[in-house]
């Protein structure tokens, strides 16, 4: 047999056993392939996934809905605040004058969303009081205004517009008709305008804001004063809502928070109503500032 030919058959032997040789292995593991799979999902049935994968973060947990992060605003002005109970969208803050029976706007304005917010209750002895307060968030400035419902003496909606009775406790008297004496309270109006308002869980596709929720809520807590004390007069509940209140500071502070808030920290201690209110009013004494009618 010549070299050449010699050498392509002993080639094609070799081949051929190659050949062989892998199609025997591809079998071999082809066969071994669905008992491996078998063995993994017995596995995974018994075991449950992997610790890899029952460690991974839960994204979906980690999303804050509009009311949550609405909440934590608020709580780092008044961290007290245990819940939002209804919202507003836009508000506007005015002090009615007295003097010439029409209101006064803000200046600088304020003006924001406005929000009704469940507050953990005061306690103190035997005594548990409902909080709620009134809480508009100044788009305007850094100056916001939250009213504490127990400290207001009268509530009402007049088209669109929230009035609140402000009275200065420290110089409220009963009168010898057990009224509040010859002190008469300032009126906060709070102007619920445009089509944005949207209750709880602000949206442009959120329930319509209705007013009189803040009245109604006011009625309650008077009610809950009046069951526990047996009066809602704030000559006679102010020494104990500011026992109660003092309590309250003192437990937060406890615990490590501030109980006037983280917030006041960088923009500086919030102005209570009366502040103002007072401000607004002393607007017509050398400010210039036009009496707006409603």
């Amino acid at each position: 047999m010549p070299r050449k030919a010699h050498r392509r058959q002993k080639s094609q032997q070799y081949d051929a056993q190659q050949s062989q040789q892998h199609d025997g292995q591809h079998q071999h593991q082809h066969q071994q392939q669905p008992h491996q799979q078998q063995q993994q999902q017995e596995d995974y049935d018994n075991n449950g996934p992997s610790a890899e994968i029952r460690n991974l973060p839960d994204v979906h947990g980690a999303i804050e809905t509009i009311d949550d992060m609405n909440l934590r605003v608020l709580r780092c002005y008044e961290p007290t605040i245990r819940s939002i109970e209804a919202v507003a969208a836009s508000s506007v803050v005015y002090a009615f004058n007295s003097e010439t029976s029409g209101w006064i706007k803000a200046d600088p304005q304020i003006e924001g969303t406005l929000f009704l917010c469940e507050q953990e209750p005061l306690v103190l002895e035997q005594y548990a009081f409902p909080r709620a307060c009134v809480f508009v968030l100044n788009r305007k400035g850094l100056m916001n205004v939250v009213v504490d419902l127990a400290r207001v003496s009268a509530a009402e909606v007049m088209e669109g517009l929230i009035t609140l009775g402000i009275e200065d406790e420290t110089a409220v008297t009963a009168g010898p008709d057990g009224t509040n004496g010859a002190n008469a309270p300032q009126v906060l109006g709070l102007w619920i305008h445009g089509n944005g308002t949207t209750g709880s869980g602000s949206g442009t596709n959120g329930p319509v804001f209705d007013p009189n929720v803040v009245v109604r809520r006011w009625q309650a807590i008077h009610e809950s004063m009046q069951q526990t004390l047996g009066t809602s007069r704030l000559s006679d509940t102010a020494e104990i809502l500011n026992a109660a209140s003092m309590v309250s500071k003192m437990a937060l502070t406890a615990q490590g928070i501030n109980p006037d808030g983280i917030a006041t920290t960088a923009v500086g201690p919030q102005p209570s109503v009366k502040e103002v209110m007072a401000m607004v009013l002393g607007q017509t004494a050398g400010h210039g500032v036009a009496q707006e009618g409603l």
